[in-house]
């Protein structure tokens, strides 16, 4: 069972829908900022928790397939498809592990011209987290033998923001999940090497943000990725931790995500 919510317009005047896609270890829930101010500008924002993280039942930080990621976010893009019914645009924003999810959800997604763009913010598509040798070779082959073992993700509160408030809260909060799985340590791993290979057809409007200071994931790897891309726009924030949208600069970040949603409507 996956967890879904809605941030809606309240005047019944929404311009578009944004449907947002969360990191690892997290839930939507940490992003009602960021639906609350989309929802000023005028769009409604679907959200959810994907498999294994917040409020979602089952073993938390596992999946068996990348696939239950995607299909999760398949059903939250049709929906939103549905409802705006040609009349409003719908954009995909994805974090981090979202990020990711986003870009596989979308190269394979037979609808993916009905979308009106996509927003990445700090996607993980290369890993800049030092993971230990023994740590990955133990991994492989406990894919096999014993997949749902879980480890810590060795993420801490200070690589996430700058915030004092934001690293508390990330600390205190109940629905984060400090621990992934085998399986899904391998699984993340199968989906970065996928979007490298299938990036070339991602051919939709696409905005790329990435934190200058992420000690999560390979911002120059990030770049690279956005580089040559038909229809794609690559900001770096200097100096930013992994949380775009986290940091004290967060409302500068929500600007530039909301303009380029807005030129691209009215394009």
């Amino acid at each position: 069972m996956y967890i879904k919510h809605k941030w809606l317009v309240t005047d019944d005047d929404s311009q578009g829908i944004v449907v947002l896609v969360h990191g690892t270890g997290e839930h939507y829930g940490r992003y009602q900022h960021v639906g609350e101010y989309l929802n000023r500008c005028g769009w409604d924002v679907y959200t959810g928790d994907l498999p294994g993280w917040g409020r979602t039942s089952g073993r938390k930080g596992h999946i068996d397939s990348f696939a239950q990621y995607t299909d999760t976010v398949r059903a939250w893009v049709e929906e939103a498809l549905e409802d705006a019914a040609e009349r409003r645009p719908v954009f995909l924003l994805g974090h981090s592990l979202g990020g990711l999810v986003a870009v596989r959800f979308i190269t394979a997604y037979e609808r993916r011209g009905e979308l009106a763009g996509m927003i990445l913010s700090s996607p993980c598509l290369q890993l800049k987290l030092q993971v230990p040798a023994w740590k990955t070779q133990l991994a492989r082959l406990l894919d096999t033998i014993w997949p749902t073992l879980s480890m810590a993700n060795g993420i801490t509160p200070e690589m996430v923001s700058r915030d004092p408030e934001v690293q508390r809260a990330y600390v205190s909060d109940p629905y984060n999940v400090p621990k992934v799985s085998v399986r899904w340590f391998q699984e993340l791993h199968r989906a970065m090497d996928e979007a490298w290979k299938q990036r070339k057809k991602l051919d939709i409007p696409l905005l790329v943000l990435q934190a200058g200071d992420d000690s999560l994931i390979e911002s120059a790897a990030v770049e690279r990725f956005a580089t040559g891309l038909p229809h794609c726009t690559f900001h770096l924030f200097p100096g930013l931790r992994h949380e775009l949208l986290n940091e004290p600069e967060k409302n500068e970040v929500m600007q530039r995500i909301e303009g380029w949603m807005t030129a691209k409507k009215n394009h």
